[in-house]
């Protein structure tokens, strides 16, 4: 069984405060891209992961434990053997690890049918990370509240987007430590009525980000002089994203950023429904 497993981008990413079980409490728009890993099962004894690309091995890997839970949860004796093809840049924002957990957890209730309702599926998502409930979603949009766990459907935006993956990557829990939590001055967008492209793209963790590693803020300028609509940080980084209204605008915008960033990967994606072919990564 072969399942796609997208990326994301938040294309607003509101941090609201740290929570007494040391999380922090967001409010987020998801929006499912088409650059994807790819996830094989099979039924096997015993669980078995095979990774190519970059991706840690056994029970440090998403894929493994997410497997591990739900056979143990399910009261199951047999065990699945996973192939793992890793394509989406691991600490860029692109959350390709919650997403392969959710593609393992989709098809695992697929090759055990009935074991787990959908309700004890998504437990287990959330057990394994706060992004893996929007990965199990059949949503393409999504406004993520809580930790990023509480969904709504939210109107898919038409858009191409043009990705910025830099030579280096940023840990998430280094850009939570290191945020500077102040009063907000720009208002939260709650409904999609209040969005737009230009005013909404705000993350919370940009100005920390862009003070470290000010090299990206060449990287935004880049993107809108190649024509984005708008230019964002997707999660807590290290990847850049600008919007664009045509595939071939952002075509042509990817081609000029490749040759100025040629350490930097540049990829084009569009939005990605459930059941649609995932773009192929260069």
């Amino acid at each position: 069984m072969k399942i796609e497993a997208p990326a994301k981008l938040n294309l607003f990413l509101y941090v609201l405060g740290r929570r007494p079980d040391g999380y922090h409490d967001l409010l987020t728009l998801f929006q499912k891209i088409s650059l994807c890993d790819e996830v094989h099962l099979e039924k096997a004894t015993g669980i078995t992961l095979e990774v190519s690309g970059e991706a840690p091995p056994g029970r440090e890997n998403l894929c493994f434990r997410a497997a591990e839970i739900f056979l143990e949860r399910a009261a199951i004796k047999g065990g699945v053997f996973i192939r793992l093809k890793k394509r989406i840049p691991a600490g860029t924002g692109l959350g390709g690890a919650s997403s392969d957990a959710a593609a393992v957890l989709k098809g695992l209730s697929k090759l055990y049918p009935g074991h787990l309702s959908e309700a004890e599926l998504f437990e287990v998502g959330r057990s394994l990370g706060a992004d893996v409930p929007f990965f199990l979603s059949s949503y393409s949009t999504a406004l993520g509240e809580g930790i990023g766990d509480r969904l709504s459907p939210w109107p898919t935006l038409p858009a191409w987007y043009v990705v910025v993956v830099p030579p280096f990557r940023i840990s998430t829990a280094w850009a939570y430590r290191n945020l500077r939590l102040t009063k907000r001055e720009t208002p939260l967008i709650n409904g999609p009525e209040n969005f737009s492209w230009d005013k909404s793209l705000v993350n919370d963790f940009k100005d920390l980000v862009f003070e470290k590693y000010p090299e990206l803020s060449v990287v935004e300028a880049a993107l809108y002089d190649a024509g984005a609509l708008k230019a964002g940080l997707s999660g807590s980084g290290s990847a850049l994203f600008g919007v664009f209204e045509e595939q071939g605008l952002a075509e042509r915008a990817a081609e000029r950023l490749r040759e100025r960033f040629k350490d930097y990967q540049v990829l084009v994606a569009r939005n990605f429904r459930e059941g649609e072919t995932c773009l192929s990564i260069t």
